[in-house]
């Protein structure tokens, strides 16, 4: 029991010192990625219910129809977005929304004008939608480049440092220079998984290793 106890001490060190520099090779990543945030594809946008809700807020009760119409004004600003591209799309398809709720006999219950103000807020949403899934594989794609590149400066092998879970045939194979290359590779896109991963996988190992001692402790009061 006191060896595998020992043995496990063990790995548990040396994945808690792994994820350690895994966690300042993540806030080093994040802190150059800051330096990009300027970047159109790369800034913030606004999101459409969100301006609604803020809009609400300090509209009187019942400005429903008002808040929305203003919130798409101020999303449309923010985001550059063409309101009389956006008017035009809005009619076209309130038009046609409207001619196929006649034929089924609903078109009096629908205003024109509330489904006008709908299929904007539909488009801004689906805009916005885009533009965080652009952004996110952008800040995946430099936050991978950035942190390879940190890796090769510093020559941080994943392989060198978890050697030790590793066999002897294994150990050498990645000591070759091709698996010296993958190491430093994979240490870098690990590192852009982000400071708040790491720091989360570090707070776990250190929850480990007190549950180990505690377990540790109590065996040896038995013995």
């Amino acid at each position: 029991m006191e060896f595998d106890i020992n043995s496990i001490s063990a790995v548990l060190g040396v994945l808690g010192a792994y994820f350690a520099i895994l966690l300042v090779l993540s806030v080093s990543v994040e802190t150059i990625l800051e330096s990009f945030s300027f970047f159109k594809g790369l800034q913030k946008q606004v999101n459409p219910d969100d301006v609604v809700k803020s809009v609400q807020e300090w509209l009187p009760e019942g400005s429903g129809e008002a808040a929305k119409v203003v919130a798409i004004q101020a999303v449309a600003e923010k985001t550059r977005t063409d309101l009389a591209q956006l008017e035009r799309t809005a009619t076209e398809v309130a038009t046609n929304a409207e001619e196929t709720l006649k034929q089924l006999g609903l078109g009096e219950q629908v205003d024109i004008e509330k489904k006008k103000i709908a299929i904007k807020l539909a488009a801004l949403r689906e805009r916005y939608a885009a533009s965080q899934r652009q952004r996110i594989t952008i800040l995946r794609t430099l936050s991978g480049i950035i942190g390879v590149a940190i890796a090769f400066a510093l020559q941080i092998n994943t392989f060198e440092i978890l050697g030790s879970f590793f066999s002897a045939d294994v150990a050498r194979t990645l000591s070759s220079p091709a698996g010296q290359f993958g190491g430093i590779v994979i240490t870098g896109l690990a590192a852009s998984a982000g400071s708040s991963f790491w720091h989360d996988m570090l707070g776990r190992v250190r929850n480990i290793k007190d549950t180990v001692k505690q377990v540790e402790k109590a065996v040896s009061r038995e013995e």
